[in-house]
């Protein structure tokens, strides 16, 4: 039997609920059900958390996930030493970037200039990665959301986050600084085992080891 991790809410959820239902795979009828078992395939469905999935897929526990880029490389292991989920394919939905903003009065127009600044973030491990690879000196604040009001509340001197169209971070006075620390979309992942070398976002991209379940 397979076993197939589903995002239970967010922007990836519908669509990627969607795409499984037109492949022929039966999905749950209520957001309430956790589980869902399609006979016809010999197929369980887990809906959880987006952020979460990468990680039970790393454990192996579930075979195959649907989750974000974004999410996957969050949850790598930062030592590169355990087991780690890594992308097969992408799904072509769901697409966006991590970008860097501060409010517009702010003065900030450039990466460098983040440099002994308060960074807020919902994706710590992203961040300080970036920070690290660019020699760039910052606090990290981490925040589990509205990420875009960290500035007005003087909790930070800017933020970064994933942008889809940029209209929430406008409407909170912030301006976009820089090219994006990642572009994300909806990706197929499953597990590997312990590896030295932390997975990036092109790893596995056109791997067919695992295939995709709109394919079966």
């Amino acid at each position: 039997m397979l076993r197939i991790a589903v995002p239970n809410k967010g922007v990836l959820s519908e669509p990627a609920a969607e795409m499984l239902a037109e492949s022929g795979y039966r999905q749950r009828r209520s957001t309430k059900d956790l589980a869902v078992y399609d006979p016809d395939n010999d197929t369980e469905f887990f809906y959880l958390r987006p952020r979460d999935i990468a990680v039970y897929v790393a454990a192996g526990t579930l075979d195959v996930g649907i989750t974000g880029r974004d999410m996957l490389l969050e949850t790598a292991p930062d030592d590169g030493e355990g087991p780690v989920a890594v992308e097969v394919m992408s799904l072509g939905f769901g697409r966006s970037s991590f970008r860097f903003a501060s409010p517009v009065e702010s003065g900030i127009e450039k990466v460098e200039q983040l440099a002994r600044k308060r960074i807020a973030t919902a994706y710590p491990v992203l961040l300080r990665r970036f920070l690290e690879e660019s020699g760039i000196e910052a606090d990290v604040v981490k925040l589990d959301g509205a990420v875009e009001t960290a500035c007005r509340l003087g909790v930070a001197d800017a933020v970064c986050d994933v942008v889809e169209t940029g209209t929430t971070l406008r409407a909170a006075g912030l301006h976009i600084i820089g090219e994006p620390v990642l572009t994300s979309e909806a990706i197929m992942v499953r597990r590997e085992g312990p590896r030295r070398s932390r997975p990036s976002p092109s790893c596995g991209a056109g791997s067919r080891a695992c295939s995709s379940p709109a394919s079966t």
